[in-house]
């Protein structure tokens, strides 16, 4: 039990950290959903931006067969 309390610790000290440097801890509840959904979609862009079109881009530039079958 003593570990799962580090754990939980850990992370409401790293989620507080997270809300004062967004100052999210500012703004209602619904408000934080909306941006942490807005967040979440950006990651998710940005990962797939990464991963599929750069990485493939480099692959061919270097005559290197793409990730993705084409």
């Amino acid at each position: 039990m003593d570990l799962i309390e580090k754990v939980k610790k850990f992370i409401s000290y790293w989620y507080i950290r997270y809300l004062l440097a967004t100052e999210l801890y500012m703004v209602e509840t619904w408000e934080r959903i909306a941006i942490h959904i807005v967040f979440g979609i950006l990651f998710g862009l940005f990962w797939f931006f990464n991963y599929y079109i750069t990485i493939s881009a480099i692959s061919r530039l270097r005559g290197n067969h793409g990730i993705i079958p084409s």
